[in-house]
């Protein structure tokens, strides 16, 4: 390993982040190379000042407020109302009779569905039979562009157009020059 490669290393060497083969090749440079090891050393520094800094003001902070103000803010988890009947279910001792009656209850549901009557229509055929129709087509006489990728889609029987234009080719904010 080279002086390079260690230095790019030395804060994840630092934190402990590396894997065995890396950490082992850093700690290896680094006694071997005195500059490598010198930065070790200041690094280390570093993180004993940032440490000690945090350390002593977070000792200092008056912290008796914060769960009340992160309390107000937390929204209340919804429970299902499935979930709310079980527990409810569960909850009481209500014997054998609401058996009979859930099934007679799904029983009318059946019913009330099969036997619906189907020539009922439906509100959007209605609102789709009455809007009126409304021609919104356009035209596009002339473009110019600096960019060398532009692409045109006319669908004459939908009447839609597409205009692309890929911006890939700009390099920098002067490449828009207004067009008069």
């Amino acid at each position: 390993m080279n002086c390079r490669e260690a230095r790019s290393l030395l804060p994840l060497f630092l934190d402990g982040e590396l894997d065995g083969r890396q950490l082992r090749n850093v700690a290896l440079h680094s006694t071997r190379c005195a500059a490598c090891e010198q930065e070790l050393q200041q690094l280390e520094r570093l993180q004993d000042l940032v440490v000690g800094y945090v350390n002593t003001h977070v000792e200092t902070a008056d912290l008796s407020q914060v769960w009340a103000g992160v309390e107000s803010r937390i929204a209340a988890v919804p429970v299902p109302w499935w979930s709310r009947v079980r527990a409810r279910w569960d909850a009481r001792d209500v014997g054998w009779w609401p058996a009979p009656a859930a099934a007679a209850f799904g029983m009318a549901a059946l019913a009330t569905v099969f036997l619906w009557p189907a020539s009922i229509e439906k509100p959007t055929e209605q609102v789709a039979q009455n809007a009126p129709i409304i021609d919104n087509s356009a035209s596009l006489d002339e473009v110019e562009s600096h960019v060398g990728s532009m692409a045109v889609l006319s669908e004459p029987d939908t009447h839609t157009m597409v205009l692309w234009i890929s911006d890939d080719a700009i390099d920098s904010p002067a490449d828009f020059e207004e067009v008069p």
